[in-house]
């Protein structure tokens, strides 16, 4: 029953979500498109980087080559927007399939894989920067969006199939397999797990959802250039934002993200000289006290409020 409720809660928080521009200032709008992006973000990386332990420093690189191919697609060859969302998808999904064919089938170490994937999102950087066809280091300039409420709802949407991807995939026979290899790796092959089939999924999985954020908001802005779109803070939000909430579990991603985006705006509206300062320590905090981020919290308070119910119980 209380799975029911949850799901039926969900399913009314999104209707709300979805009716609530009708009523709000275009400032709420605004902000809200922000916090669909940071969960679907926060959830892509989580659907590769949770439920394999290889942690991705440089996954803001599809971001960037998802906003690049969504825009050479619109302003170069002048195709529509679905055409060319369309095309970032495709592009994104097989640039990870080409880096997780060298990354995930030469058994490199999770911690190596990181740096490595930091690398890969610098080098892209400096290579579109210098390529004239590209824009240089100058960018593009893109069409603007009809109507905000455009990029509204395509990120409201998207943050939902990136929590519902995890949902299902982490409920069915892939998701033994994932946490056989989150568990340990060796073992799982020898069990018979594919490990390489299933991080390659993941890995593609995860990087054509960034990339569809990226190409949203690269249309969003109107504007796109190399220091935006393989900005290092994007791959460092991602991660940031799942700790933060909770690595490997649903709702952990979403909770970060939320949290964190409204950390944000509320300390640099109210202490703007110091928000970055305070907004770093709380984040350090937490992650030092709860390693498993907001969802372990709340799960230590609810058993905590579990045994002393049960305590209060015994005692009359």
């Amino acid at each position: 029953m209380r799975t029911v409720g949850a799901r039926w809660a969900t399913v009314a928080l999104v209707v709300i979500l979805a009716a609530l521009p009708m009523g709000v200032s275009s400032y709420v709008v605004s902000f809200l498109i922000s916090v669909f992006l940071a969960v679907a973000l926060a959830g892509s990386w989580n659907l590769f980087s949770g439920t394999t332990g290889y942690v991705s420093l440089g996954h803001g690189l599809f971001f960037g080559i998802g906003a690049y191919s969504f825009a050479v697609s619109m302003v170069t060859f002048g195709l529509n927007p679905i055409l060319s969302f369309t095309v970032a998808a495709v592009s994104t999904a097989g640039c990870a399939f080409l880096l997780g064919i060298v990354l995930l089938t030469t058994r490199i170490r999770a911690a190596y894989f990181a740096i490595v994937m930091l690398g890969f999102s610098e080098i892209a950087k400096t290579l579109v920067a210098n390529n004239k066809f590209l824009g240089s280091s100058y960018g593009l300039t893109l069409p603007p969006l009809p109507n905000s409420l455009i990029a509204y709802y395509f990120l409201l949407a998207l943050a939902v199939a990136v929590t519902l991807s995890f949902y299902f995939i982490y409920s069915s026979k892939w998701g033994y397999g994932l946490k056989a290899i989150l568990a340990d790796e060796v073992a799982a092959e020898v069990t018979g797990v594919n490990t390489v089939a299933l991080k390659m999924a993941m890995f593609v999985i995860s990087g054509t959802l960034v990339g569809l954020a990226g190409a949203m908001i690269a249309w969003h802005w109107s504007y796109i250039d190399p220091y935006m779109a393989f900005d290092l803070a994007v791959s460092f939000d991602m991660v940031v934002m799942a700790m933060f909430g909770g690595v490997g579990s649903l709702w952990g991603p979403v909770l970060g993200a939320v949290a964190m985006s409204l950390l944000k705006e509320g300390l640099s509206t109210t202490i703007p000289q110091l928000h970055a300062i305070i907004f770093g320590t709380l984040v350090i905090g937490l992650i030092l006290w709860r390693p498993g981020g907001i969802v372990e919290l709340v799960v230590s308070l609810r058993n905590r409020l579990k045994r002393r119910a049960v305590a209060d119980e015994a005692t009359k």
